[in-house]
């Protein structure tokens, strides 16, 4: 009889282990960041009576499941599967783990919400790229492209995240999918070099390609390392950089095939500062809504990422162009940032979703893309101009490289710190009836 209770324990511990472990994993690959991951994995352990240890890597997670009484344990270890970022996803897989604890779900109903929430459809992709293509030309306006390097940004988004598109679906290498699709996107924004000659040629080839930019997981990375899961936050970071590279590598190819070399930046000069900033935040609403989409956030999280985004990028650029006492960019974005986290906690409160879903997305138009494509160009210069100039790009290079680090960390830390001030609140939005 005992000998029989001790194996029903450990069946019911490896059926637990098996669906902490699948859920855990899912909250990992879809773009969550780490302390949520393990307090929903906790929560969700705690509603089947069970006690548990996480221990997540950058691929992989090991779970160790006890049962009340710490005499049995199971451990499994888990993959991370390759799964598109979902912040819907991120949504539901939490208000799961509230309704397991509030409502006692028993685990194959968990197991069939679970697998319901994973399976249902993501947006339509040809949504997506319309408006992941006219993101991208607000993006171009938000650095003074004007309406002719719009339009070629436009063109170049489509074609180019059109290609990302099928190379996904075709399981093509993540890394060759951003070579290959930075390239493509550059030769479209070259054609403003070779046959437009728009006015702002240098616009149109440096944002041509930043709907690659991997925003998500620089701002992921940057929150876990804050919130001390230093191990998870590199990773992040250093798979976001390798995507940079990637990206650095495509628009090499097309710099050196026609010999551009834009070292001057164009430079709209804007007298009435309430008007541009007005303008600068709308055109960054419009921009926030096309880079979240590719998140797949939940539908009624879109207005309040616009929303964000208006308030935060025009902040920034009143503070950084107002005569009396102008900012630099750094402690502009820094401020920006907080302004977004202080508006997101009230929001994914009321509408009962984690404020990262709509926070994130509104910070993109702030990613650096531009300073990040500089120090890509001054990079490439030191390789091909001669030695004589090597010195003053390699300052370059580390200048522009050490301004796009510290706005993101900027503009991120400020946006979690009031994420970090309300934590409850921020970490049980998604439970009914809160």
């Amino acid at each position: 009889m005992q000998q029989q209770q001790v194996q029903d324990t450990h069946q019911r511990l490896k059926e637990a282990t098996l669906f902490l472990a699948e859920y855990a994993s899912t909250l990992m690959a879809v773009g969550a960041q780490t302390s949520r991951i393990q307090l929903n994995t906790v929560r969700m352990a705690r509603a089947m009576g069970l006690h548990v240890n996480l221990l997540i890597f950058p691929q992989t997670l090991s779970i160790t499941l006890h049962d009340a009484d710490r005499a049995h344990s199971y451990t499994y270890i888990k993959k991370t599967p390759h799964i598109p970022l979902n912040f819907n996803v991120n949504m539901k897989l939490s208000q799961l783990s509230w309704d397991a604890l509030d409502q006692r779900l028993p685990l194959p109903e968990m197991w069939r919400r679970l697998r319901a929430i994973v399976e249902e459809r993501r947006e339509s992709r040809w949504l997506v790229l319309l408006l992941a293509s006219v993101a991208n030309a607000c993006f171009c306006r938000l650095f003074d492209g004007n309406l002719t390097s719009m339009a070629i940004v436009f063109a170049a988004t489509l074609v180019g995240f059109f290609l990302r598109q099928q190379l996904t679906r075709r399981g093509v290498n993540q890394l060759a999918v951003f070579v290959v699709c930075a390239f493509v996107s550059t030769m479209v924004g070259v054609t403003d070099f070779l046959f437009f000659h728009g006015g702002t040629e240098d616009i149109s080839l440096g944002t041509s390609m930043l709907y690659l930019v991997p925003g998500v997981p620089l701002i992921n990375g940057v929150m876990d390392i804050v919130d001390h899961h230093v191990l998870n936050g590199i990773s992040r970071l250093a798979n976001a950089m390798l995507l940079i590279i990637c990206i650095a590598i495509g628009l090499s190819g097309t710099v050196i095939a026609f010999g551009i070399d834009p070292t001057t930046f164009t430079a709209v000069a804007r007298p009435d500062i309430v008007t541009a900033t007005i303008a600068d935040g709308l055109f960054a609403a419009v921009a926030a809504i096309g880079f979240a989409v590719i998140s797949n956030p939940p539908r009624r999280a879109l207005l309040i990422c616009a929303l964000l985004a208006c308030v935060g990028h025009g902040v920034r650029y009143f503070l950084m162009h107002n005569g009396a006492m102008p900012f630099d960019i750094v402690a502009a974005s820094a401020i920006a940032g907080f302004m977004v986290g202080l508006l997101a906690v009230p929001f994914a409160m009321r509408i009962h979703c984690p404020a990262e879903c709509f926070a994130f997305p509104s910070l993109l138009p702030m990613v650096p893309g531009m300073f990040a494509y500089k120090a890509v160009r001054d990079l490439i210069n030191i390789v091909r101009l001669p030695d004589e100039y090597t010195m003053e790009y390699v300052a370059r290079f580390f200048h522009n490289g050490s301004l796009t680090l510290l706005v993101m960390f900027g503009m991120v830390v400020g946006c979690i710190v009031p994420i970090f001030i309300f934590h409850r609140q921020s970490f049980s939005v998604t439970r009914h009836g809160n």
